[in-house]
């Protein structure tokens, strides 16, 4: 009976997530985000003020500048004080998932690094963005939320 609890609370009441992957290893450097479909034309419909379609592989490639621009603007990846330069950008829909993902260029130790991570709380307060960090072989992760949305990672 909890069980079924739980499963109806989950059908009644949305779920607003998104994750990240940052990828350091052997001197690639990857990021490869997943956001819900309809959540992001949400908020790219506020951050540029008009309707933004990405509900086909096509509308998706179209809007690629504009989803561009978001994620530059929305998420803020610092290494040792330096500003990460996202770019290389690809999207692909999957069923009703948007999967970004881009590349960076970094060499050197890693002593830490700083995300800032705005992703859709333009549009949902409630929303939760897991960060998942992989550096070399050791791994990080967080959850940030409205009122928590920086994190120093330190190695």
């Amino acid at each position: 009976m909890y069980n079924f609890l739980i499963f109806l609370i989950y059908l009644i009441h949305p779920i607003y997530i998104s994750t990240s992957q940052i990828i350091i290893f052997n001197n690639i450097a990857e990021v490869e985000i997943k956001i819900f479909r309809d959540d992001l034309e949400d908020d790219l419909r506020l951050f540029f003020n008009k309707s933004i379609s990405i509900d086909n592989d096509t509308k998706l490639q179209n809007a690629s500048s504009e989803i561009d621009s978001y994620i530059k603007n929305k998420f803020e990846l610092r290494i040792d004080d330096s500003k990460i330069k996202l770019s290389g950008f690809k999207y692909n829909l999957i069923n009703d998932l948007v999967e970004i993902s881009c590349s960076f260029d970094y060499e050197g130790d890693i002593n830490e690094i700083n995300i800032i991570n705005n992703i859709l709380f333009g549009v949902y307060e409630i929303q939760k963005n897991v960060v998942f960090i992989r550096v070399e072989k050791q791994s990080k992760s967080y959850i940030f939320s409205f009122s928590d949305r920086e994190k120093t990672f330190i190695y």
